[in-house]
Parts: C-alpha cells; sequence; structure tokens
C-alpha cells in the first residue's frame, strides 16, 4: 500500500480575497513560509518519505522544498500537479470575472463541471489530469509514503475524484493552506484516511492561517 500525503502549498499574498489565481508565479509570504516548515516538522514526525512531487509554481515548489529537506530530497516537478491556467481570468477577482461575463461566472460557481475558462482549461480536463498523475507517483512508490504539493483546485479536484464525487461538488471543499490529505493507494483502490488537517499550522496565525481562500 501507497501513502499519498497531498498538500496545498502555503500563504501567498494573493491568498487573500477570492482571486482567480492559477498559474500565477507568487512566491510564499513569510506566513506561508512558516506554514511549510511546520508542516515538513509534522510530516517528518509521521512519515518516512520516499520522494517528494511538485507543481513547479514557485509557491508549491518553496512549499515542496521545505517538506523534502528532512529527508535530503530534491522535490521533483510533475505536470500533471500544475496548477489550472484560467486564460484571461488569471489573476481577476471574482467580482472583475462576473463583470466581465456574468453568465461564464455563474456557470463557475453553480455548475463547475461544465466550466471552461476563456482561453484556458476546464475543470474536468484537470480533474483526469491532476488523478492519472497521482495513480501513476502511487504506482511509482509501491508501499512507500511519498508527498504531492500542489494548489486548491488540484488537491479538490484529487478527493472528488477518490471520493467518487461529481466536479459540480467543487466549491463544496475548501482546502486549507499547508492542510494534509492523506490517501492509501493499493490495488483495491483508493482510500482517503484523512482530509484538510490543518491543526498543525492553525496557531500560527488565528484565524487567517486557518482560513482558506475559495480559489
Amino acid at each position: 500500500m501507497t501513502t499519498l500525503v497531498i498538500v496545498r502549498h502555503g500563504h501567498t499574498a494573493i491568498n487573500d480575497g477570492d482571486r482567480f489565481r492559477g498559474i500565477t508565479d507568487t512566491p510564499l509570504s513569510e506566513l506561508g513560509l512558516q506554514q511549510s516548515r511546520r508542516t515538513a516538522e509534522e510530516i517528518a514526525g509521521r512519515w518516512r518519505l520516499s520522494a517528494v512531487y511538485t507543481s513547479s509554481v514557485v509557491r508549491a515548489r518553496m512549499t515542496a522544498l521545505e517538506i523534502g529537506s528532512p529527508f535530503g530530497l530534491e522535490p521533483v516537478d510533475d505536470p500533471g500537479l500544475y496548477d489550472m491556467d484560467y486564460g484571461e481570468w488569471t489573476g481577476l477577482s471574482f467580482e472583475d470575472a462576473r463583470m466581465r461575463d456574468a453568465k461564464l461566472f455563474r456557470t463557475c460557481m453553480e455548475r463547475p463541471g461544465s466550466f471552461r475558462a476563456p482561453g484556458g482549461q476546464s475543470f474536468e480536463e484537470l480533474r483526469g489530469r491532476s488523478m492519472a498523475a497521482a495513480l501513476a507517483i502511487a504506482e511509482r512508490h509501491e508501499d512507500q509514503a511519498v508527498a504531492i504539493v500542489s494548489h486548491t483546485v488540484i488537491v479538490r479536484l484529487l478527493l472528488l475524484a477518490i471520493l467518487g464525487m461529481p466536479t459540480d461538488s467543487f466549491w463544496k471543499l475548501r482546502p486549507g493552506t499547508c492542510a494534509l490529505n492523506v490517501v492509501s493507494v493499493s490495488r483495491g483502490g483508493c482510500v482517503l484516511d484523512c482530509i484538510n488537517d490543518g491543526c498543525h499550522v492553525r496557531s500560527l496565525a488565528g484565524k487567517r492561517a486557518a482560513t482558506a481562500s475559495l480559489t
């Protein structure tokens, strides 16, 4: 059995407020660095990691570097974990996107399984891509523990796939920054052992550290 420890990256300056961040390359804030180091300590106290896989977007890679450090592991970039490309909406606030195209914004909020960003990607295609990447990682590291560091979109879609829930349930999950989601993978399939465990970072900045924005 393989253990996947799926982690959303730490806090960044653009985490405050609802915004379509996607592939925007923003580094961790000081809070994000503190969260990542605390997460590295938490993981090192519970598992012996064999590898760390990450999105190459800088906020995820910075988090992965901290998580790999106690084990002397260099994070491996995996394109399957790369964040959503929102195309023309990249960097926009929710309100700005709504003003540009109210109908498409409503689809995103109410029927995310049917949403495709203008000039960008759909949640459905990212769901397939990210799950394929996670299963390939698990197969590569049979009977080992591995960390996967990515983004709220990817974490949501992985959890939905593992739980067998539709993509239209996308907004019903809210992964916290540096929260842990633990999945056991065997030939019998995937079992979600833990979801959105952020207890190790909650004390860092009160409600700010414990609260996740929507995207």
